[in-house]
């Protein structure tokens, strides 16, 4: 999970920032509504250790911690 948001719009905006910043990033990040919630998810991955090297490579490269989500 890359943020969860309480507007459709901030998470769409957030979205369109993290795949400019982001120019290697070649998976959709879904907007996944929740209540009163709009979270950015990215995934899925194989492995949780799949999903942790783009979650280090996510926070190197733009001081974001993203939250490894099971399911």
């Amino acid at each position: 999970q890359l943020g969860a948001f309480s507007s459709a719009e901030s998470a769409e905006n957030f979205r369109a920032r993290i795949y400019k910043d982001l120019a290697w990033l070649s998976e959709a990040i879904l907007l996944v509504p929740g209540g009163n919630v709009f979270r950015l998810h990215l995934g899925p991955y194989r492995t949780p250790e799949d999903a942790r090297l783009v979650a280090d490579r996510i926070q190197a490269e733009l001081n974001l911690r993203p939250v490894i989500v099971a399911k």
